[in-house]
Parts: structure tokens; sequence; C-alpha cells
């Protein structure tokens, strides 16, 4: 033993004596190593011709405590001062941490019995509840005080449980265990971990270049005025840069950032009050520099409905973790549909997270593969990104990936499609090909109730974007289409959903989707197409259950927000709500083929003219689908295509069709 333990030692055996059974065998022992230790005489003490002290009756206990208590004083008088190096350590835990007096020797004297086993020796002696009577006995404290102080030594993380037997956190114990460990810096830097670097710039970042910039001066500006309460919350969609973002805003401005742990002591999942306690422990660490901040990633954990400091329904920790966190912290989360209000009110600034453009993807895709020294040609990587729009996580892992198996760029592109697949749950993820500049496309073969040679004219001469189009009409008469071809015109992309893109099983799913769609035309400035739109604008009257109403509550609000061209086709007008009607811009009816613009099409698709052909109910849709057979089957025979334009209608339901053929 040390001087410094020797002292504490004597000190523990002096003020703890009243709770210690002094007739029981461990006594004993801690008796022997006391006198053989401290080479005292045992002259004046009651023991035996067996060396066993005599402590039979009260009387002989009151006197044995009166004694020992002023050899105790004597001793102690003669140890002579001199720091070690433990006691150096624990002076730089208690000034790290900002301990008080009963919260320092309370850490002390739990560390001690860890790391000398003559403190072991002396808990044995104090049996049970052996931290209750060091809080009475020792410290002079109750027991509500006691309280007290474990919960602030467990916020701090220098505990790890909260019980009679508290226990010393194991990455404390390092810092004693380790000789390495002896000054404020070394001991900080393991507590608190290595600071986070980006791999990215804020080039990266350009489509939120306004928000970008704000994040940096809030940051900026809390650590040189010392604000409490700075929290940054980056909210939106997976894997779009949120966590990278978190760590260059710090770095931009030299500042370093530290991550709250995902892990227990074990390398296990953290719980909810792990991560909490990991977050307070990094505040009272990292307050001392006044240059740093905090990431605290997967936010979801600590920031949903329902929890408080124990997964309670209070809110009242967190909210004053909030409010007065010294350190500015970064909070990063998928979803805030599940977070507290409360908590949301208590962000400083926020920023939501879009999915990413394909300029910025295509510029990810490039850096990635640079980095990683894969080699892809350069009209690959951009037939990648059209047809992949995937997260700048999934081209890491799939070009990492390529890398160890030694594979190639076709490697690279399978892995590409097969966690993609996983993560949006679809059997195919690639997207259709986007290089169809519709040189075949004759706006003339639509039959609507509106002129759409004007129409298109003046919506490209408005020069504005925030209209909405409700295609309806039979089949095959070419709504789509139309919508594609006016993108084109327009110079926009087109983000086509479907029904089955949507439609989710889980509650409030469907909700999440038809909002991201629209989210993700804003990001790209595109037009958003919903095929089938009847199914998510169904009149509400008739809904039979609350989800099918709260489906078509959220397009409606979606709707009035829209910024950029959206457009719904459907074969149902008579079943949409009349609030959607209402909220299009323009409704447009597409019919079949008058008899004029049958004969249209046959010199459009098959370079006959003057023909004369008077079949009714035929689309657009209908000489695409003959043509392709036709090409197939090498059939140029006008009659066999008359028959097969004939057949097309003759399967057809409408019940405008009577007389579905005349010459």
């Amino acid at each position: 033993m040390n001087n410094f333990e020797k002292r504490l030692f004597l000190d523990y055996l002096d003020k703890l004596l009243p709770s210690i059974n002094t007739r029981d065998y461990d006594f004993d022992d801690l008796l022997d190593f006391f006198f053989r230790e401290f080479k005292t005489s045992k002259k004046g003490f009651n023991f035996d011709t067996d060396g066993v002290i005599q402590l039979e009756t009260i009387r002989q206990q009151n006197e044995f405590r009166k004694k020992f208590k002023i050899t105790l004083k004597k001793l102690k008088d003669t140890i002579p001062y001199k720091k070690t190096s433990l006691e150096n350590k624990l002076k730089i835990i208690k000034e790290i941490y900002n301990l008080e007096d009963d919260e320092y020797q309370t850490f002390i004297f739990l560390l001690i019995k860890n790391i000398n086993n003559i403190f072991n020796l002396l808990d044995g002696c104090i049996k049970s509840n052996s931290f209750d009577k060091f809080a009475k006995h020792y410290l002079r404290i109750r027991l509500a005080q006691k309280d007290r102080v474990i919960n602030k030594l467990y916020q701090r993380k220098l505990i790890i449980s909260k019980n009679n037997d508290p226990i010393i956190n194991s990455d404390i114990l390092k810092i004693f265990d380790n000789t390495k460990f002896n000054n404020m810096d070394k001991i900080t830097h393991m507590l608190v971990g290595k600071p986070q670097k980006s791999t990215l710039t804020l080039k990266d970042f350009s489509h939120i270049e306004k928000e970008a910039n704000k994040a940096i001066s809030i940051v900026k500006s809390a650590i040189e005025k010392k604000a409490k309460g700075i929290n940054i919350l980056l909210h939106g969609s997976v894997g779009c840069g949120k966590t990278e973002f978190s760590k260059l805003i710090a770095n931009s401005i030299s500042v370093p950032i530290y991550e709250v742990s995902t892990q227990d002591k074990h390398n296990e999942e953290a719980k909810r009050e792990d991560r909490l306690a990991d977050l307070c422990s990094k505040q009272y660490i990292l307050s001392r520099s006044n240059n740093s901040c905090i990431l605290f990633d997967e936010a979801e954990d600590v920031l949903n409905r329902g929890f408080g400091s124990n997964g309670t329904s209070s809110k009242g920790y967190m909210n004053k973790l909030l409010e007065q966190n010294p350190v500015p912290v970064i909070w990063t989360t998928n979803n805030i549909y599940d977070v507290d209000p409360a908590f949301l009110r208590r962000m400083t600034y926020a920023i939501e997270f879009e999915k990413l453009s394909e300029a910025v993807r295509l510029n990810i895709w490039n850096k990635v593969l640079k980095k990683n020294k894969l080699k892809v040609p350069k009209s690959k990587i951009e037939e990648l990104n059209k047809s992949y729009d995937v997260s700048p996580s999934i081209i890491s892992n799939a070009v990492q990936t390529t890398k160890m198996i030694n594979g190639n760029y076709n490697d690279f592109e399978d892995l590409i499609e097969n966690v993609a697949r996983v993560v949006n749950k679809k059997k195919v993820v690639k997207k259709e090909n986007k290089e169809n500049k519709f040189t075949t496309y004759d706006i003339n073969l639509v039959n609507t109730d509106m002129d759409m040679k004007d129409l298109t004219d003046k919506i490209q001469k408005s020069g504005k974007l925030n209209f909405s189009l409700c295609l309806y009409g039979e089949p095959g008469t070419g709504k789509s289409l139309y919508a594609r071809y006016l993108a084109d015109i327009l110079g926009i992309e087109v983000i086509l959903k479907r029904a089955s893109d949507l439609i989710s099983p889980y509650v409030g799913q469907t909700e999440q989707n038809i909002a991201e769609a629209f989210l993700e035309a804003k990001t790209k400035k595109a037009m958003l197409i919903f095929d089938e739109a009847d199914t998510f604008l169904q009149d509400r009257n008739n809904a039979v259950r609350s989800w099918e109403v709260a489906q078509v509550n959220e397009m409606l609000t979606q709707m009035e927000s829209a910024e950029f061209p959206f457009v719904c086709t459907t074969n149902l007008l008579d079943t949409l709500d009349e609030a959607s009607l209402r909220r299009f811009t323009f409704k447009i009816k597409f019919d079949f083929l008058t008899a004029k613009q049958v004969n249209q099409a046959m010199e459009h698709f098959f370079n006959f003219k003057d023909i004369n052909l008077n079949i009714k109910g035929l689309t657009a849709g209908d000489f695409a689908t003959v043509k392709k057979k036709a090409d197939f089957l090498n059939i140029s025979d006008l009659k066999e295509l008359t028959k097969m334009l004939s057949d097309e209608v003759k399967i057809k339901k409408s019940t405008e069709l009577k007389n579905t053929i005349g010459f």
C-alpha cells in the first residue's frame, strides 16, 4: 500500500468502525493485516495465546474500539504526506467531472475496492449494505442524499449501476490500471474517444448550401459565446449523409466532434439510459474545453415519445438536458414522426435531408470510386447513377466489397442491385431507361377535350412549374405518355409512382411513402406522376377504414403545397374525391381516337396513307401494341394489320363501345 492508500485505509477503519462486526472471522483477518502492515504493537489489546483478540462481551468490544481509535489517530499522524500517482489521477477525475466532495469521496470508496483487495476485506467486515453504512458513518449524509450522489455519478458514467453495490465503469478502471494515463489530456482523450472526421466536403452538400452555412454559423457562435442549450437536428431519408454532414459542421470550423457511443461496456447494443449517460459524461468532460461539440447519431433511440430519464413517460429529464447542455449537440434521425413535439421545440435549428439529385449522387459515385481506387468507365458510372437511386452508404459498401473479392465493375453493379433490392424492399430496383426523347411521339394522336398543343405551348411559355394535371380516360389513350412528353418539353426529370410503389401493409407507412414521393420530386425539381391515382384519391364518403381516409388526406395536403408539376392518371374519374378534383389546375379527358386520327396513326406507325380505316375504340396504345407484334411476326399486310387492330378493340370492356368495327 502506498501512503495515500494507508491514510485512506486508516480513515475508513476509524469512521466505519461502528458498523463493523468485531466478532466476525473476517475482522480477525483484517486485524492481522493491520498489525502486520503498520508494524504497530498489540500491547494493550486483549489477545489470547493463539493471537486471537478477545471480544466476547459488549464491554470488551467497547474498550477495544476506544483503544483502537487512539491507535488509528496516532498512526495517521505518522504517515508522511506525498502525492501518489493514484491520488493525482483521482484529482484529475474530480476536476474533469466537477465532482462535489461527497461525490468525490463516494467515487474513491467505490474505486479503491476495485483496485486494492485489502479494501475488499474491509468491505467484507461491514457485511450487507456496505455503501449505505459508508454514506451514514463516513459521508455523514442521509439515504436521500446518497441516492442523489449515486445518480450524479451514474449520469457522468463513472458508475454503471445504481443499486446498493454500484459498479465502477470499466473505462474508468482502465485509467487507474494503466500508467500511460498520467495527465489531464491523456485521460480526457481516453474518456471521450477520437474526434470524428468527415470524408466529404461542403461541395458535396451544395444542394443545402444555405442550411449548411446557417448550421455552421450557429455552432461557431455557440462555442465562441459559451451558449447553453444549442441543439441542431438533422432528419430525413436514410443514407443521405446526415452523419457525415454532422462531422463536416465541426470540421469546417476546426472544432473536434465526439460521438455518443452506440455500444455498452460489453460491446453490445447500448440501451437508452446507457446512451444518455454517455452523452451526459461527454457534456461534463467537454464543457471544460469550450471548444467542441457532440454527435448523437440515431437519435430516435432517446427522442421518441413516452421516454424520460428512466424510460418513463416523464419528459422533464430530456427537456432539461436539451435546455442546459453546455456543449452543442448535433442530433440525427431518419424519422421525426414519433419524436415528441416537446423535444422538437427545443431544437435550435433543423435541417431536412431530402433524397439526393442525380447531379449530387454522380459526384458521390465518382468520389467514392476514386477514393477506393476502383476503376469504372465514366459512361458506366453515369449509367449506374441514372439506373440506381441509392444512398451513398450503399455505394460505399458495394465498392469495398468489390475490392475485397477482387471484382470488376460488373460485380460492383450486381452488389448495388442486390443490397438496394433489400433496402428498398423491391424485386427490381433498376429504374427505367430515361433516354427516350419521344422521337416517335405525335401529340396529334391524342383525342382530348382540350387543345393539347396550345396547352403545352402556354405551359412552356409561362415558365411556371407549380401546376397539376388530372388526366383521365380509357386505358391506352396516352395519358402517361403525354405527361412524359410534357416533362421532356419542360426539360425536367420524371418520377413515376405506381400503387405498388406506395402501398404498404403497415399503418401509416403508405402516407409516409406518399410524402416521400413529393419530397423526392421537390428535391429533384421533377414532375411527379401518380399512375392509378384513384387508389389514393378515392371518395372519402365511401371509405370503410380509417387508414383509407388518412391516405386521401395525405395526398390532398401534399397536392396543396406541391411546388413542381404533379400529374395523376386514372381510368375511374367518378371514384375520385371531390376535394381532390378542385385541387387540380387542369382536368383533361383522354378518349378513343377519332376516325381522322386513326388514319393518321396508320401513317405514323405503318406508313399507310389515305386508308380511310374506320375502327371505333382504338387508341395510340393499341397501335403501339400491334406495331410491336407485327415487327416480331414480320407482318406488313394491311388486311392482317387491320384484323390485329380490330382484335385489340374486341377485348375491351368499355361501355362506350357498341359497334366496334366498321369500314
